[in-house]
């Protein structure tokens, strides 16, 4: 049996995500008070000690989901990703009841803007999970268990045939690949954004909302379209009998080109979208694979048989030929 070891590196690796949605509902905060009331817009480091107070208190939750699942001896994935979406919720609800933020939902908008650090808590339990790495459990853990261990040991090492794992988690971090390089593209016109302004700190505010703009209308519109394009993906390098990430780099390059390729003819319009498209989809494979893992190839199916004549092989002269029976 083990554990997921304590590692600094994976915790900061799983704040990623939530640090993201945070300063992105940060900057939607601070657009809203602009807008509403210019003169009571908190000074800049009032606002960094805010996003740090939250980013503080995701951590330690996080880090707290940890021990506990530690101490239920649980290593699974799925139960660190699960673990991270109630620790981020967790942390939302305190910072809306002592109002550890700009200011408060909208009505009627609390839970729906409450899925968001939900959904990048789970990504970020899930990103724990996997980069932290396993430990076995304690010597004393498992003497109750020596007798049977010793009777039945488990394999220590597997040389079978194996295939890349269909991962959720993998395909939905893949699919969120679009929405960041499309938000990257943003930051190329805050210089321009911010010499159309005559006052500085309004063209700041919109510098600042403009990427987080694009990356809320990217989030919504792209991520079930490329989690069906990266799930036929997987699928296409897993008939090939593709494992290595290069490959599945790719498959994923060459089936965004061709898909590209094929919506260009119909919209020319979205021509020069055939190269950045194919780089990319080879990104989007090549992150899958890094997440996926691999599992052994399954068993054939047990075969239900009613009569024993029939099990024979194909190559059988009873396959071959037919059986005769004379009648009265």
């Amino acid at each position: 049996m083990y554990l997921v070891k304590n590692s600094p590196r994976a915790l900061f690796a799983a704040l990623i995500p939530l640090a993201i949605v945070e300063a992105v509902l940060l900057v939607y905060a601070l657009a809203g008070s602009q807008v509403t009331d210019p003169v009571g817009v908190p000074a800049p480091d009032q606002i960094l000690m805010l996003y740090a107070g939250r980013m503080a208190m995701n951590a330690a939750l996080l880090f707290a989901g940890h021990i506990v699942l530690r101490q239920w001896t649980v290593s699974s994935r799925l139960a660190y990703g699960l673990m991270g979406g109630v620790m981020a919720a967790v942390s939302y609800g305190i910072a809306i009841r002592n109002h550890i933020q700009l200011t408060a939902p909208g009505d009627g908008t609390v839970m729906t803007i409450g899925l968001l650090p939900t959904i990048a808590g789970m990504i970020g339990g899930f990103l724990y999970g996997q980069f932290a790495g396993l430990s076995p459990v304690a010597r004393a853990a498992v003497d109750a268990s020596a007798a049977d261990a010793a009777a039945n040991p488990p394999p220590l090492a597997f040389n079978g045939p194996v295939r890349v794992r269909t991962s959720f988690a993998g395909i939905v971090i893949a699919a969120l690949i679009p929405t960041v390089l499309a938000t990257l593209l943003p930051y190329t016109l805050v210089p321009l954004l911010m010499n159309g302004f005559s006052d500085k700190s309004t063209a700041h505010i919109f510098a600042a909302v403009i990427p987080a703009q694009t990356f809320m209308v990217m989030l919504v519109i792209s991520v079930v379209p490329a989690s069906i394009f990266m799930l036929c993906v997987h699928h296409a390098a897993r008939a090939m009998s593709r494992r290595n990430a290069w490959e599945y780099a790719a498959i994923g390059g060459v089936a965004a080109f061709g898909c590209t390729l094929l919506l260009a003819f119909a919209v020319p319009l979205l021509a020069f979208l055939v190269v950045p498209a194919a780089f990319c989809g080879a990104v989007m494979g090549a992150i899958y694979r890094r997440f996926a893992g691999l599992e052994p190839v399954p068993l054939p199916e047990a075969v239900i048989a009613t009569d024993p004549n029939a099990l024979v092989g194909a190559d059988h002269p009873s396959r071959h030929q037919h059986g005769v029976i004379l009648s009265n």
